[in-house]
């Protein structure tokens, strides 16, 4: 017998055409390059116990029920390996949000402002409200989101939410994106399978991710999103991996420059996270074999923090706390590019960005850096007044 090596491990993740039916990875592109730190697969099956008399103190052998797995994979959050690609973990990302969306690259036409693109009419139906976009004039990228979009024939055009630093020329290119965005229903079920010295497996099947959170987007730290996963059932054999593994050779962005913004506005702060909870309900029946037969998301939450600076001569985060006032929140990370001398040139790769589109501050408190006053801002984000706001959009390009 051999003992199982850690660094040895590694995780496959494909989504299942049919929920709760072992999906076994169909390619080297299958696998996920997963953090060892937190990366987790518990599977725990119920005791049922018997409380018959026996004329013992002792206690009877238990039956076994309804089976279970959950775990935890956590990612370096980083783009594809080309612009507007999906990212490694794309499966973990759809499950978590429920949709996808994918658009090429376009060409701006002329008259270009701060505040708005004009789009080719046949391009105009790849945007829509709260997009992020990569805007990319020569020598000065600059990310922002769609606020409105204006699809008048030989006037289309869209608003931007956050207007750019100047006006772009003509004829600019919005770079390809891949966008994960909230939704009520399409979150995919997942076969996650851990190998273990190339020799074994350990199976999670009919899998969803319950929780999703963005962790370590601090001043010069690289920032990670970390998936947690509920499934149906699992197993374990002794089976070798079909294929070599084939991870992404983009590398991380680190949070320097990577900057955020309140409602258009940059904040200093030294930290921003957020997790979101998918309440999963299972459906289960007395004739499944293993109790459960799928699951779907019965309820969303979206929480977290940020750390700005206190200020001593404004009150911005104190109003908008005491006014229950909504605003967006809109972070992003990137790899600069570097000229001979090792400066960057104002164009960058690999970008990855979130916008929390209607958020409100729940809970307002204070701490210090060094002796410097920061403020403490808790969050929920949610779908406005009305209840029809998407909340999240990730975006990679």
């Amino acid at each position: 017998m051999a003992i199982a090596r850690k660094n040895t491990t590694s995780y496959a993740v494909e989504i299942e055409p049919t929920e709760g039916t072992y999906q076994p990875p169909q390619s080297a592109d299958a696998f996920v390059q997963v953090l060892q730190d937190g990366a987790e697969m518990t599977r725990s099956q119920e005791t049922l116990t018997r409380n018959i008399f026996t004329a013992s103190i002792g206690q009877t052998q238990p039956r076994l029920g309804t089976k279970s797995v959950s775990g935890s994979l956590p990612v370096e959050f980083r783009a594809g390996e080309t612009e507007g690609d999906a990212p490694e973990a794309d499966a973990l990302y759809t499950s978590a949000l429920g949709s996808k969306k994918q658009r090429a690259a376009v060409t701006s036409k002329t008259g270009n402002t701060a505040s708005q693109i004009e789009i080719e009419d046949a391009d105009i139906s790849g945007f829509s409200v709260n997009d992020i976009v990569l805007v990319k004039e020569a020598g000065a990228y600059e990310l922002s989101w769609v606020s409105a979009v204006d699809t008048t024939a030989a006037a289309a055009h869209i608003q931007l939410g956050q207007a750019l630093a100047a006006a772009p020329a003509d004829n600019v290119e919005v770079s390809a994106v891949s966008q994960y965005s909230t939704a009520e229903s399409g979150h995919p079920s997942l076969s996650v399978t851990k190998y273990i010295d190339n020799a074994k497996d350990e199976t999670a099947v009919g899998s969803k991710v319950n929780s999703m959170s963005m962790e370590g987007f601090e001043t010069g730290s690289i920032p990670q999103i970390n998936f947690g996963f509920d499934g149906l059932s699992f197993d374990s054999t002794l089976t070798a991996p079909a294929f070599t593994p084939s991870y992404d050779t983009t590398l991380p962005p680190i949070a320097l420059r990577a900057c955020v913004f309140q409602d258009g506005q940059e904040i200093k702060v030294n930290s921003l996270s957020f997790s979101m909870e998918n309440t999963l309900g299972f459906v289960t029946a007395t004739c499944a074999p293993n109790g459960r037969i799928s699951s779907r998301p019965t309820a969303r939450t979206i929480t977290g923090s940020f750390n700005p600076y206190k200020s001593d001569d404004e009150l911005i985060q104190f109003n908008l706390f005491k006014c229950n006032t909504p605003y967006t929140l809109f972070a992003y990370a990137f790899n600069p590019r570097l000229d001979a001398n090792c400066n960057p040139t104002g164009e960058f790769d690999n970008a990855v960005a979130v916008l929390l589109t209607n958020v409100v501050t729940t809970e307002l408190g204070e701490s210090d850096t060094d002796g410097l006053l920061v403020e403490d801002v808790t969050f929920q984000a949610t779908r406005g007044p009305a209840g029809t706001e998407e909340e999240m959009k990730i975006a990679f390009m």
